[in-house]
C-alpha cells in the first residue's frame, strides 16, 4: 500500500479513480469531488468494483477505514492501492473547492 497525504493527492487526484469507503450517509454530507462511493461494510460483505486502467486510491474520513479497505483488496489480487492519509477531513481543510456539501447542510 502506498500513502499519500490529502495535500498532496490533491495536486495528482485527476489520474486516480478515487474510492470512499465511508458509509453512504456520510459519503452525501460531504466527499471528495470525483470520489466513488463504496462502503467498507459493503467490501467486507464481498461487494467488489470492476477495475479499470487508472491506479485506485482509497479515502475514509481521516485514513484507518481506507487502509483497511487498501489491505484488503490487495490481498484479494486488486492492484496495489493507495490510502490517503486525513481524508475527507484534510480535504475539507484544504478548502471547499475539493469537496461537495450535501444541499441538506
Amino acid at each position: 500500500m502506498k500513502v499519500l497525504y490529502y495535500d498532496e493527492f490533491a495536486k495528482v487526484k485527476d489520474n486516480y479513480r478515487l474510492i470512499d469507503v465511508r458509509e453512504r450517509d456520510e459519503f452525501e454530507e460531504v466527499h471528495v469531488k470525483g470520489a466513488e462511493n463504496l462502503p467498507l461494510t459493503d467490501l467486507e460483505r464481498g461487494k467488489r468494483f470492476e477495475a479499470d486502467d487508472r491506479p485506485i486510491a482509497y479515502i475514509c474520513r481521516s485514513g484507518r477505514r481506507s487502509a483497511l479497505a487498501c489491505m484488503q483488496l490487495e490481498a484479494e489480487g486488486f492492484p496495489e492501492g493507495t490510502n490517503i492519509e486525513g481524508g475527507t477531513m484534510a480535504a475539507i481543510q484544504m478548502g471547499q473547492d475539493q469537496v461537495v456539501f450535501s444541499s441538506k447542510r
